[in-house]
This record gives C-alpha cells, sequence and structure tokens, in this order.
C-alpha cells in the first residue's frame, strides 16, 4: 500500500509537471493578423445521419474568412435521417454535396472509405477534413494553415474545443485532450516520425493535399478504427512530420449527444487504443494506480500521501480544463473516477470486440 502510493504521487505530479510544459509549448494560432489565403483550399464533410449538425457544420464552412479560393464538400454517407433535406436548404454555389453507397468495400470501414472518396474528387492545394459535428469559427480554416506552414509540418490536427451537456460526457469526454497532454511531449512529437507519439484527432485535420496523396490517403488506413491517429502514423512512414494543435479557439465538436452515445462512441474504438489486449491491461492498471488507487488510500494511515496523489491529478485536471475550455468545477475533482469509469468502457470495448458486436451508427465494425 505505501509503495503503490508514492508511486502515484510521483507520477500524478511528473505527469502534470508535463502537461504544463506541453500547454507552455504546444503549437497554437498566431495572435497576429492572418494574411490572406491564396492557395485552394477544400473543407471535406463526411455525414451519416447528421440531420441535428448538418447545417451548423455546412455553415461554419462556407463562413471561413481569409480564404480566397475555398469549396466545401459533404458526402451524404447513405443517411436514413433527412441530412440530405437538411443539406438541399443550403443554397451556396461553394457548396457540393455528393452521396455514398449503403455498402463499403469488404476491407474498408465507413469513415475511411467516405474520407477518401471526398479526397478524391478534390484537385484543392489544401485538403481540411471536419466531422459534421464540427462548428467552425470563422478564421479556423486559415488559422490553420498557418500554423501547419509556420510549423513547417505536412498535416496538424487542430484540437476542437469539446461540448459536453450530460454527466457522463462532462466526466468522460475531457479525457480526450487530458489524455495525450499527460502522456506525449508534444515538443518532441512536433518534430520526430516516432509513431508511438503520432496524435490526432479526426475531428478537424488539416494538410496539403499533395503529401496527403504521398502517403496513400485514407487508403492507408482504410481498415483502421482509430484511423486519424493512423493516417499521421502513415506520413510518418513517409518521413513526413504532424500533430495535434491548440484549436480550443478555433472550433467546437460535440462528439456525443448522450451517453449512450459515448458509450457506443468509446467502445467501438478503445480496444486498438493500446496496441492489443496486453497493452491495454497495462495502461488500464496504471491509470488506476495513478489516480483511482489514492481513494482508497485516503482511509489509511498513508492518507497524506494518497491526498498527495490526488491533488497532483487534480492540477493537472484543472490546468488542461483551463486552457481546453472545459469546465472546472466540480469536474476537476471527479478525475480519479472519471479514470475508472475509463477502465470500465475499455473492458466494455473489449468485450464487444471479442463477441464481434461493435458498431458505430448501423454499421459493424
Amino acid at each position: 500500500m505505501h509503495a503503490l502510493l508514492i508511486f502515484s504521487a510521483i507520477f500524478s505530479w511528473a505527469l502534470s509537471v508535463l502537461a504544463l510544459v506541453n500547454l507552455r509549448t504546444m503549437l497554437r494560432p498566431s495572435k497576429s493578423q492572418l494574411t490572406e489565403v491564396t492557395a485552394s483550399v477544400e473543407v471535406l464533410i463526411p455525414a451519416r445521419n447528421e440531420s441535428d449538425n448538418i447545417q451548423t457544420c455546412v455553415s461554419s464552412a462556407l463562413n471561413q474568412l481569409g480564404i480566397s479560393n475555398l469549396r466545401v464538400t459533404v458526402l451524404d454517407d447513405a443517411s436514413t435521417d433527412d441530412t440530405a433535406a437538411q443539406l438541399t436548404q443550403i443554397q451556396d454555389q461553394r457548396l457540393k454535396v455528393i452521396t455514398g453507397a449503403e455498402d463499403v468495400p469488404a476491407d474498408w470501414l465507413g469513415k475511411p472509405w467516405a474520407c477518401a472518396r471526398l479526397a478524391e474528387q478534390s484537385d484543392a492545394d489544401y485538403l481540411v477534413f471536419i466531422d459534421a459535428d464540427v462548428c467552425l469559427e470563422p478564421n479556423a480554416v486559415a488559422a490553420s494553415i498557418e500554423m501547419l506552414e509556420r510549423a513547417g509540418m505536412a498535416i496538424v490536427s487542430p484540437y476542437p474545443k469539446q461540448a459536453t451537456t450530460t454527466l457522463l460526457t462532462r466526466l468522460v469526454q475531457p479525457l480526450l485532450q487530458w489524455s495525450w497532454l499527460h502522456t506525449v511531449p508534444l515538443k518532441l512529437a512536433a518534430k520526430t516520425t516516432r509513431k508511438s507519439l503520432a496524435v490526432a484527432n479526426g475531428q478537424f485535420m488539416v494538410c496539403r493535399r499533395a503529401n496527403y496523396l504521398k502517403v496513400g490517403g485514407h487508403e492507408s488506413v482504410r481498415d483502421q478504427v482509430l484511423d486519424d491517429i493512423m493516417l499521421v502514423r502513415s506520413f510518418y512512414e513517409h518521413g513526413l512530420t504532424g500533430t495535434v494543435a491548440d484549436g480550443t479557439t478555433l472550433a467546437t465538436c460535440r462528439m456525443y449527444a448522450n451517453d449512450r452515445d459515448l458509450i457506443a462512441g468509446y467502445t467501438k474504438s478503445l480496444w486498438q487504443a493500446f496496441n492489443g489486449a496486453v497493452g491495454s491491461i497495462f495502461t488500464n492498471l496504471f491509470l488506476l494506480t495513478v489516480y483511482t488507487f489514492p481513494l482508497i488510500g485516503l482511509f489509511t494511515r498513508d492518507w497524506p500521501i494518497a491526498l498527495v496523489a490526488l491533488i497532483g491529478a487534480t492540477y493537472g485536471r484543472f490546468i488542461g480544463a483551463v486552457r481546453t475550455g472545459q469546465k472546472k468545477f466540480p469536474e476537476v475533482f471527479t478525475h480519479s473516477i472519471a479514470i475508472a469509469v475509463f477502465a470500465l468502457l475499455n473492458a466494455l470495448s473489449w468485450v464487444r470486440h471479442l463477441q464481434g458486436t461493435n458498431s458505430w451508427k448501423g454499421r459493424a465494425l
């Protein structure tokens, strides 16, 4: 007990210090006035059953400033709701809507297939992939291209602010940013092509089309559930760099509207997140030891050490919440519980994967 609590205290503070360094050094939008982007830019939006979001998303893409040659293309991915009808209400010559097929090839997953279809019809200099539940700020695309070129990268993924509504989404969703802030040295990740340091978020990704084609585009990740991270790894394989950037002021994403969707969303992919079953077990045991075990330690004679560990965990969650625009209170005090819930979602993901019951939006994975 004593040794484990010391371990927890050391790592909770060490990882919080890493997060603090990352927050101070990570790539972020320039504060200076942006120059006009004269190269052609195309925003590509895969949409399947997104009637609640699609008009807001597309309108935000069409309202981009600083882009003189802008196009927006949406792939209606065999939606069964009124996504198509919502799109017909948007009248803009820069908008193109294409229709995807219900059945994707056997060796493809739905989203990589949709993104590949979007990209193959484009001849723009820059490709901007966004999910249909993302809302862009007017300067988002121009600022992201400026970051891409300033950093000399081939692909950049501005991490949107995550909008949360329900109890479970407020508890778990901030772990998206928290995870890479506390585990990946971002300054190193921006310069290296080491696959283990690849970080990305498919909600918002920007790259030059020439580089996208060089790495094989989404065809290179056609069967990957974590297509965003694997796409960045494809860039790495070709000697091209890329990483996440602070997109808090550039875009907002309400990834899950309710707790049921969050459970389905996390369980469809977590089994693939840690390089197999052994990696998943090790990672979750590590997180539970560092962040959840100290709760038990509070009721032992080593409670001062447990308290130090919990303060370190709370501090890390707090600084991340401040920078990424997440709700701070009372969420920052529930981090130990959030990690326990995350571990349960990992276990459920593996159960569903082994049973072959994981699915997303009506498609088996």
